[in-house]
């Protein structure tokens, strides 16, 4: 059974490790450039959001980082919280531990929560479409364009919504 509970001071390195490791088989989507700016975004934990993990047993097999309301670092309507990074390790992966992260960041927030995905991560879209997540694309970022990236590495981090 997943437990999910914030992330411990001492479970930094297995939840950066954890990170890499599920978002290694999204690098052929990208150039090399872009790959190694997006992933040292998603291995910020420093980056605001509130993280947490999901446990089975006494393993980390989940992550995700959570922005409360108003604090999200991406354009977003007042009041909505954001989800980031959201990550199974590969070997737990259909076993609920995603579920169970997003139903935790549910929970934390009584407005919309927002998340931001790729179309080149369609287990992930499936995930959130069944969770009652629904797109809202005038929310939409084009990531590498505020870094100067050519338009030929960009590419559009599309936005879903639970909004309640």
């Amino acid at each position: 059974m997943t437990h999910v509970r914030p992330m411990r001071i001492d479970e930094r390195d297995a939840v950066r490790s954890l990170l890499t490791d599920a978002y290694r088989p999204y690098a052929n989507d990208l150039t090399p450039a872009m790959h190694e700016y997006y992933l040292a975004g998603v291995l910020d934990l420093d980056d605001g959001g509130d993280a947490i993990v999901a446990m089975a047993g006494d393993k980390v097999v989940g992550t995700a980082r959570l922005f409360p309301p108003d604090r999200a670092p991406v354009p977003l309507p007042a009041g909505w919280a954001w989800v980031r990074a959201v990550a199974v390790h590969p070997s737990a992966q259909g076993t609920g531990a995603g579920r169970a992260l997003m139903a935790y960041c549910a929970t934390r927030t009584t407005g919309a929560l927002a998340l931001h995905t790729m179309d080149f991560m369609p287990s992930a879209v499936r995930l959130y479409e069944r969770l009652g997540y629904e797109r809202v694309p005038e929310w939409d970022i084009q990531v590498g364009m505020e870094s100067g990236f050519p338009a030929e590495e960009q590419f559009l981090a599309i936005a879903y919504a639970l909004v309640r």
